[in-house]
């Protein structure tokens, strides 16, 4: 776990927050946040996951156990049908890849 600190701290600096207002967020103070990053803390497991959701990230990723990039969408003032049709959505354009990717199972090339 000697790489989580530098993963929140990627993170945050991602989404132009000082450790003062990461902290101010996830209910800490900023040399809590600061130890985090450097290593000579542990965040709880509880902290773990404010620290996950406020950076939008999974804990997995955080913790460097995924191996897909994934993006948690915070859905917390959406409707249940707004989330049911963001999952449909979600599953369309994943079986479209699946399906673009064929027998060799090669990732479909990137349209940017």
């Amino acid at each position: 776990m000697d790489d989580l600190g530098a993963k929140i701290r990627k993170y945050r600096v991602t989404m132009k927050l000082s450790q003062a207002e990461f902290a101010q967020r996830l209910g800490v103070t900023g040399a809590a946040v600061s130890a985090y990053e450097n290593g000579t803390r542990q965040p709880s497991y509880d902290i773990l996951l404010r620290i996950a959701n406020v950076l939008g990230a999974s804990v997995d990723e955080l913790l460097g156990r995924s191996g897909q990039h994934r993006r948690v969408i915070d859905v917390t003032e959406l409707t249940s049908e707004q989330i049911q049709l963001l999952q449909r959505t979600a599953e369309q354009f994943a079986g479209y890849n699946r399906l673009r990717r064929g027998p060799g199972g090669k990732k479909p090339p990137d349209s940017r």
